[in-house]
């Protein structure tokens, strides 16, 4: 009779016994053959659990007639980490490595009536990267849900799974609605020129090699207050930045000008003669070399995606500083025009560098 009765309860314990012992319930996370996804672009690199109680403990369960804890066989860390790799294991180099913070996941269940349990489970998830050693944060992602049932064997594995799952589902859409539109997934920054060449008014002359200056261009017919020289142009160059996400990379186009504006250029009228227009086209060309020198800086400068603009202020200001320093050395040299034999000189090097710049573009 006795044998009968202790059979009995071993029959009724044994159904729970892969999913609880007598003191706990452990949810195993036992991982399914079948994919999430068709596709996907990214890696689990590592899982953070930033929960208040960190370690293996989701929370309270009623089972054996009577609240237990309910945890995972080890570490949150490390059980989330197997159990996500498994779901998207790394298949190419390329893959985001993506990491992982844990906010909140809990389980916790309390008896409402006879035979009667209510239960709340809850995920909380941060996803972000590390772009050149810096955290770029991605998107979140948070959930419950909230069941009655009666107290009776209940598959708690399932339904904290049905949420990990959807919370990788959930970052994979994400990835694939932002992926060339959000500059948080740039890989890569990509530097492009582009010259802007139209005015919106007819007082600026943009540099062009087929549109040398004429003496219409200087507005002014007298010299400054106080100046000795026959002529003077007012040169200068600028850029206009945008950025846009595009595939992997983040494009960062820079629209360069190099111009010159007629209103603040002067020229005496006894001195407007071909030797003088031509001293005044070099130093148009001098600016115009300078803007390609700029280029150069940004080329070899170490844009990165997280702080570009102030790199390329910094190296545009370093290059008005070179235009100057070369404009003020080609008047030196050449007395402002008044020694032939270098201004000869300027004249040929100069014109050689721009007819190279236009041959290769």
């Amino acid at each position: 009779m006795i044998r009968g009765v202790l059979h009995y309860l071993l029959l009724f314990i044994l159904p729970l016994a892969a999913h609880a012992q007598q003191d706990r319930v452990v949810l195993a996370l036992s991982k399914e053959p079948a994919a999430l996804f068709k596709s996907y672009q990214f890696f689990i690199q590592e899982v953070e659990d930033k929960r208040t109680n960190p370690g293996a403990a989701l929370g309270k369960v009623i089972a054996f007639g009577k609240e237990i804890p309910a945890a995972l066989p080890g570490n949150a860390e490390k059980e989330l980490f197997n159990y996500w790799s498994f779901a998207a294991p790394k298949k190419e180099q390329a893959y985001l490595p993506l990491y992982i913070t844990v906010k909140d996941l809990s389980l916790n269940e309390k008896r409402v009536g006879p035979n009667k349990v209510t239960g709340e489970v809850k995920l909380s998830l941060k996803f972000r990267w590390y772009r050149d050693m810096q955290p770029v944060e991605l998107t979140g992602y948070q959930t419950s849900a909230t069941y009655t049932r009666p107290e009776t064997k209940y598959d708690y594995e399932k339904l904290v799974k049905q949420l990990l799952d959807q919370s990788l589902v959930h970052f994979q859409k994400w990835m694939s609605s932002n992926a060339g539109k959000n500059p948080a997934l740039a890989r890569n920054l990509l530097l492009v020129f582009k010259e802007i060449n139209t005015a919106a008014d007819d007082d600026t002359v943009f540099y062009s090699p087929k549109r040398p200056l004429i003496w219409d261009d200087f507005k002014v017919r007298s010299a400054k207050p106080g100046s000795r020289y026959a002529a003077a142009v007012f040169t200068s160059f600028g850029y206009e930045g945008r950025s846009y996400p595009k595939g992997n990379d983040l494009v960062v186009e820079i629209g360069l000008k190099t111009f010159m504006v007629k209103s603040m250029s002067w020229g005496r009228p006894e001195s407007r003669n071909a030797g003088t227009l031509r001293h005044e086209q070099i130093h148009f060309d001098i600016t115009r070399l300078v803007v390609e020198k700029f280029k150069e800086r940004l080329r070899k400068a170490e844009l990165t995606i997280e702080d570009y603009d102030s790199e390329i202020q910094y190296q545009f200001l370093e290059a008005f500083r070179e235009m100057n320093r070369d404009q003020e050395q080609y008047d030196g040299e050449t007395g402002h025009g008044l020694n032939a034999g270098v201004q000869a000189a300027w004249d040929k090097k100069v014109a050689a560098q721009i007819a190279e710049l236009y041959s290769v573009q």
